[in-house]
């Protein structure tokens, strides 16, 4: 079954609507002095996101290069967009790393977007009630955790589970390491939905 695709290519070939024309939109209140940069992988990704939300996709890797702002994507744009257009506010997430520091950083940026003034404007149904690095949770008890492989996550249960870069690239090449973090994704990760 494919999803019902909230966009369409332009005469130019440029995709219009869904989440990818909301992150065109948004860009400037994360990304100020960056240009936004599209390309078909951006693409890609958000079109498979979006078959998430529409509840096709269950479960999903995305492997792309640093750079091609996944983490950006699937932990700061994603949920606000689910959140504001799909009106989906109830959703709940946690999201893992390697280091908390990481899901805190985009829950940072998740808590900017969802305070900007043209978020709000257009979205005036996701009120927040809680803003902070740890968590941030709005008025129809949808929430989200920000959290490390190991961490306090392994108590919570959320709709989407969000694991980007579950391993520190240092310490990728040590066997124990990874096994630790295989296990801890076998025993932990999975009953967390």
């Amino acid at each position: 079954a494919q999803h019902t695709v909230r966009g369409h290519y332009d005469e130019d070939g440029v995709w219009q609507g869904g989440l990818l024309s909301f992150v065109r939109y948004f860009w400037h209140i994360l990304e100020p002095g960056t240009p936004f940069v599209d390309g078909w992988a951006l693409e890609a990704v958000c079109m498979h996101l979006e078959a998430v939300a529409f509840g096709e996709i269950t479960k999903i890797l995305i492997n792309v290069p640093p750079g091609f702002m996944k983490s950006l994507l699937t932990d700061v744009f994603w949920p606000a967009w689910e959140w504001g257009p799909m009106e989906l506010d109830h959703i709940r997430y946690v999201a893992f790393s390697y280091s908390s520091s990481l899901t805190e950083r985009d829950n940072g940026k998740f808590s900017v977007l969802l305070q900007s003034a043209e978020y709000r404007a257009m979205y005036p149904h996701v009120q927040t009630i809680a803003i902070g690095a740890k968590k941030v949770s709005n008025t129809k008890h949808g929430w989200k955790l920000a959290t490390s492989v190991g961490g306090v996550g392994t108590g919570e249960r959320g709709d989407r589970i969000i694991l980007d870069d579950p391993h520190n690239v240092k310490e990728s090449e040590s066997e124990l390491v990874r096994q630790e973090t295989i296990r801890w994704f076998r025993e932990s990760m999975s009953s967390r939905l």
